[in-house]
């Protein structure tokens, strides 16, 4: 194997870690233009500080506005506006809630885990093998351009198949690189929600 090769193996390694960041940032990016439009946001809190008692049809719709998802309910997202850096809580929420809940009890409300996603091992093993997916699948995608680069096939051909591995492969790296990060932003919402600040509704409904 000649130094041509190395690096261009080397390169290709490397790319996979970038295109994962390039992933996952695009992700966040798009969800937190829609939840950081702060003239609609402060539209709606002033409407909602002359008029307490707005619809709950109103009232919902305008805070499913600022969350960007409309799974969510009025309650979850009142109690995500009260958490310390209230914007990333949101964020994180839609995308981790496939892994938690929000739970109101006699001691108060929070968001927990699922039964089924409690064990911090058996959230670390998944992260792990999402990851090992996210490889295995950009292997598969690459596979082509280093068949060309160990002279297993010719140009033409390397370009046909890497054509179809792309469009077969990138896909589900996106998907595995989706799944891992899910899991990571509920384990940090939940980690983090006790770091409160004084809650946006009711200071909005005092001023």
């Amino acid at each position: 194997m000649n130094l041509d090769v190395v690096v261009t193996v080397t390169g290709l390694l490397g790319g996979a870690f970038s295109t994962w960041k390039i992933f996952s940032d695009l992700q966040l990016g798009r969800q937190s233009r829609m939840r950081e439009d702060y003239k609609f946001a402060q539209g709606f809190f002033s409407d909602l500080a002359l008029n307490p008692h707005m619809l709950p049809f109103l009232k919902q719709k305008g805070l499913q506005a600022i969350a960007g998802d409309t799974r969510l309910v009025a309650e979850e997202i009142e109690y995500l506006l009260t958490l310390h850096n209230s914007a990333e809580a949101l964020r994180n929420f839609v995308l981790g809630r496939k892994y938690v809940e929000f739970l109101v009890t006699a001691t108060g409300a929070q968001v927990v885990f699922l039964p089924e996603y409690k064990s911090k091992k058996k959230r670390t093993l998944q992260k792990w093998l999402y990851l090992a997916m996210y490889f295995v699948f950009y292997c598969g995608a690459v596979a082509p351009l280093i068949a060309l680069m160990f002279e297993r096939t010719s140009p033409q051909e390397a370009l046909a198949e890497f054509a179809l591995t792309a469009l077969i492969f990138l896909p589900a790296c996106f998907f595995a690189i989706k799944a891992g990060v899910k899991i990571s932003k509920a384990e940090k919402l939940v980690e983090n929600q006790h770091k409160h600040n004084q809650p946006l509704v009711m200071a909005i409904k005092r001023a």
